[in-house]
């Protein structure tokens, strides 16, 4: 689905298995964040799990905190990796620009994980 949450709010979402939230680790995403996993689950979405994409080291503690403080369950935290803004320069995929890098390889983990979770 495109971001917003047009989608929850009309209700178009309602026969969704699982819901994955992506926010980057800044205090306004992760507040709508917040407010899409809450939304989500008045729908009677089960399974919401929160991403933060491009987190950095100084980051991550606070988006720890913040999942605590909200009761969102993180799937993952996605790096911030400089090869995907090469990658778009370049105009190519990331992973075509740098297919063991960072960000790739947390992806890769991210599906395998969701994949293999019941």
């Amino acid at each position: 689905m495109e971001a917003g949450v047009e989608h929850l709010s009309r209700g178009t979402t309602r026969n969704t298995d699982v819901l994955l939230v992506v926010a980057e680790p800044y205090y306004k995403s992760l507040e709508t964040a917040a407010r899409v996993h809450s939304l989500a689950l008045e729908l009677g979405i089960a399974r919401v799990f929160m991403i933060a994409n491009k987190v950095r080291a100084v980051d991550a503690e606070s988006v720890e905190q913040f999942v605590l403080r909200h009761g969102i369950r993180l799937a993952a935290g996605i790096p911030h990796d400089e090869s995907v803004a090469e990658a778009d320069r370049l105009g190519i995929a990331p992973i075509d620009r740098e297919p063991h890098g960072p960000m790739v390889t947390h992806v890769r983990s991210l599906v395998e994980s969701l994949l293999h979770t019941g």
